[in-house]
């Protein structure tokens, strides 16, 4: 009986002395990896020129002082286009033409997401007579309404293995008030990062 009673305590010394170290582990990997990531974020961020905010290296603009981030394309623009997209918009929006310039962030700026932002690109394709409407994926310009329960998981999995993806991930591609009067000049839709 005595045999036992020692074998018994063996086993779960053993499991316990097992299990407190393999906590032990998953708890110093985890203050390794906030450390690791502090470090980083520490070092890793740039300040708004105007008001001196801090902030993280892939923002737009400035949280604090609404500041474009940006250096602004100096091109110029057909002032009569320019007039009509800015009016078009306005008015598909609802929103007031004077708040319009030519470096407005049409999902950033003015809030537009979803299937909102595939109306406004396929009404804006009809008004202008752009010819190749079935190149462009309004996902990549506004990308979806509401909560995706599935996005969650993918950014907790890009935030602990990807850090660069987790930067740009729910960032999409910026189309400006600019991008969308160079594509009517062209009568046909030129994508912004191929200009």
């Amino acid at each position: 009986m005595e045999f036992v009673k020692s074998v018994i305590l063996v086993v779960f010394l053993f499991f316990g002395v097992t299990f407190i170290l393999s906590v032990l582990c998953v708890v110093i990997s985890a203050v390794l990896y906030v450390a690791t990531r502090l470090f980083y974020a520490l070092f890793s961020l740039m300040e708004c020129p105007h008001c001196s905010k801090a902030m993280r290296k892939k923002v737009l603009r400035c949280p604090r002082c609404g500041s474009s981030l940006i250096e602004e394309p100096q091109d110029e623009l057909n002032p009569e286009l320019y007039a009509r997209v800015k009016t078009f918009v306005a008015e598909f929006w609802s929103t007031s033409a004077e708040k319009l310039k030519p470096g407005t962030l049409l999902a950033d700026d003015l809030g537009i997401a979803g299937d909102d932002g595939y109306e406004l690109l396929e009404a804006f394709c009809e008004e202008f007579e752009i010819q190749n409407m079935c190149e462009i994926d309004a996902s990549e310009y506004f990308g979806t309404e509401g909560c995706n329960s599935f996005g969650i998981y993918v950014m907790l999995y890009y935030w602990i293995f990807d850090k660069e993806k987790f930067d740009n991930y729910g960032s999409d591609t910026s189309l400006t008030l600019r991008d969308l009067v160079k594509s009517a000049e062209a009568k046909r839709w030129i994508p912004p990062m191929a200009r």
